[in-house]
């Protein structure tokens, strides 16, 4: 094995190696994260579903015209 190999793979198994994180997270801290991320997440998925009715239909408009047929 070459030097510039080895040296590579050495650099990379160092890069792995995890690093000591002394963190914690308050209870309170955590609640209040957790009070305002649900409303983005029921937000973005209320979008996700309206819109998938939206492109549904359009896709479904555009076969209808395209043929003839009602459904695809």
């Amino acid at each position: 094995m070459n030097s510039s190999v080895a040296r590579s793979i050495l650099l990379i198994l160092l890069m792995m190696q995890p690093a000591w994180a002394f963190a914690y997270i308050d209870p309170s801290a955590g609640g209040l994260l957790f009070q305002l991320l649900t409303p983005v997440f029921a937000a973005l998925i209320g979008a996700w579903l309206f819109m998938r009715r939206l492109i549904i239909g359009f896709f479904r408009e555009l076969w209808r015209r395209l043929t003839g047929k009602t459904e695809p």
